[in-house]
């Protein structure tokens, strides 16, 4: 039986969780994911899925591209935008749009207790991203860390929480595409699309799971207000 990574939901905020995207970042963020390591456990994988009173722990990434330009800014800005298929093992979740991919913290994660915080989780993102993905030789850069992401208002949320990241990759679409594509199509199709293309498929929000659509409307992935073309191309993997 499979067994994930938890903590007490009472352990953090006096149970009271934050509704949202809380932005960390610096000494603030360093000490979050120590907490979040100190106080976590493992336990069955059906059992945790059941139990409000556990957070599953779930590092989620968002992959974004472009070509930087002057005083920090970047050209073609894009996200990765995926949909998630019935080959996923989350039944509550077919069929929604993502810019996010991750998933559970594994005891196989935990190999080098002398890591840290910081190396345990990035471990665990760093497996499910080459699970996910095929990189085709393609070293990704670093994720960095952004904050805290928790939506007690669905039944998915109620028992899962994400420590969200985000890579940024120095590549035009077309580049990001040749690049990085989706290695689970069973599970999920999708690619790199232009943010004003992006603007297009985020004229219905309810198609995106709630994760994702907390994350865009916090800016996470820029600004996508105002744009428009004739359709968002998110490309099968």
């Amino acid at each position: 039986m499979t067994r994930i990574h938890v903590v007490d939901r009472a352990a953090f905020f006096g149970g009271g969780w934050p509704q949202g995207f809380v932005p960390m970042a610096g000494a603030a963020a360093s000490q979050w994911l120590a907490a979040a390591y100190a106080h976590g456990r493992f336990e069955d994988r059906p059992t945790a899925e059941a139990n409000p009173a556990w957070k599953q722990w779930i590092p989620y990434c968002v992959l974004c591209c472009g070509q930087p330009g002057p005083s920090g800014t970047v050209r073609e800005p894009g996200v990765l935008t995926v949909r998630r298929t019935r080959g996923q093992s989350e039944a509550r979740l077919h069929g929604a749009w993502s810019i996010g991919l991750g998933g559970h913290i594994e005891p196989d994660d935990d190999g080098d207790a002398q890591a840290g915080a910081e190396s345990f989780f990035a471990q665990a993102l760093a497996r499910e991203l080459h699970e996910e993905l095929d990189l085709r030789q393609f070293d990704l850069p670093r994720p960095r860390f952004l904050g805290l992401l928790n939506d007690d208002s669905t039944e998915v949320g109620r028992v899962h929480a994400g420590l969200v990241y985000r890579v940024d990759l120095p590549l035009r679409c077309t580049e990001a595409n040749e690049r990085v594509r989706i290695g689970e199509i069973s599970k999920m199709h999708g690619g790199f699309t232009h943010l004003v293309e992006f603007a297009d498929l985020w004229q219905n929000p309810t198609q995106f799971e709630t994760w994702s659509q907390i994350l865009v409307r916090a800016g996470v992935v820029g600004a996508t207000d105002g744009c428009s073309s004739s359709a968002a191309r998110a490309q099968n993997g």
